[in-house]
């Protein structure tokens, strides 16, 4: 129960910057568990994490806004088409070193957007916070 709240809490104070950030590790997380279950042939449960890691990328392809740098964007979109591909390519025909491919481009991107946050000034990033609580209006 109090992990739910915690998680919630999360969630709901976080930048979209950090909000991007948790799809992400939730994509690599799931990636991790699919390939464990992959490796002992444990089929049913690699398509279940496999399947939520998809979801996870599924949702960042929902946020990417072709409106600011559309060729970044188009970038972005084919890294996480690759990553998406290789893991229902790995949960059909139970190959691990597809889900490695997919997971060291999600962990690219992380490191990527990690830096990217810690570059952007305080004050930025209070105006996004202050921005994401909008919706609540």
């Amino acid at each position: 129960m109090y992990q739910n709240e915690y998680l919630e809490s999360q969630v709901m104070t976080a930048t979209p910057h950090q909000l991007h950030l948790m799809v992400v590790d939730g994509a690599i997380r799931f990636a991790n568990v699919g390939k464990e279950a992959l490796l002992v042939n444990n089929y049913e449960d690699s398509h279940l994490a496999l399947s939520r890691s998809r979801d996870f990328i599924s949702e960042i392809f929902s946020g990417l806004d072709d409106e600011r740098a559309p060729e970044m964007i188009e970038s972005l979109r084919n890294l996480f088409a690759f990553s998406y591909k290789n893991l229902a390519q790995a949960d059909i025909e139970h190959k691990p070193e597809l889900v490695d491919d997919a997971i060291r481009v999600l962990e690219l991107h992380k490191e990527t957007w990690m830096e990217l946050i810690e570059k952007l000034p305080e004050d930025y990033q209070a105006n996004a916070h202050q921005k994401s609580g909008d919706w609540e209006r």
